[in-house]
C-alpha cells in the first residue's frame, strides 16, 4: 500500500503543477489564519455562520498543512485528496448559486481557478508527485 502512495513517475515537470497547487493552498491557508474573513461562502451556507468560523479555522489549518506537504512532494496522493474535497464543496456551495444570481458566465469566470486547482489536485492524484520530490526519494530508499 504505501509503494502506491508513494510511487511516482521520474518526471521533473511534475514538479510545476506541484508549485501550482502547493503553493494556492499553503499560502491561501496561511492568509485564512491571519485573515479569516477571506474564507470562501461556501461554507457557511451549507454550514450556518456559528459553525462556518470553526469550520473555517479547519480548513485553513489542512489548507496549509496539504500545501506545504504537496510543495515538498511528501505523500502528496495523500495531501490532495481533503484538498479537493475542499475544492468541490466552494464549487457546489459557493459557486454553483451564482448561476441562478448571476448566470452561467460570470459563475464560470469566478471559477476558473478552482476548476484549474482541482485539475492539478487530479494530476497529482494519478500521477504523484514527480522527480524532485520526498515521495521519491522515499521511493528509491535510503541507499540512494
Amino acid at each position: 500500500m504505501t509503494n502506491r502512495i508513494l510511487s511516482t513517475e521520474p518526471n521533473k515537470s511534475f514538479l510545476l503543477i506541484r508549485i501550482m497547487v502547493g503553493f494556492f493552498f499553503f499560502f491561501g491557508g496561511v492568509l485564512k489564519l491571519s485573515l479569516p474573513e477571506l474564507q470562501e461562502p461556501g461554507f457557511e451556507r451549507i454550514f450556518g455562520s456559528s459553525f462556518s468560523e470553526s469550520l473555517g479555522f479547519v480548513v485553513a489549518i489542512i489548507e496549509t498543512i496539504c500545501g506545504f506537504m504537496i510543495l515538498a512532494g511528501l505523500y502528496t496522493r495523500i495531501a490532495v485528496i481533503p484538498l479537493l474535497i475542499t475544492i468541490l464543496i466552494t464549487v457546489f456551495a459557493g459557486k454553483l448559486p451564482i448561476i441562478s444570481e448571476e448566470g452561467f458566465w460570470l459563475m464560470a469566470h469566478i471559477s476558473r481557478i478552482d476548476f484549474a486547482l482541482f485539475l492539478g489536485g487530479v494530476f497529482l492524484l494519478i500521477n504523484g508527485s514527480g522527480y524532485w520530490s520526498v515521495d521519491m526519494k522515499m521511493q528509491k530508499g535510503p541507499e540512494s
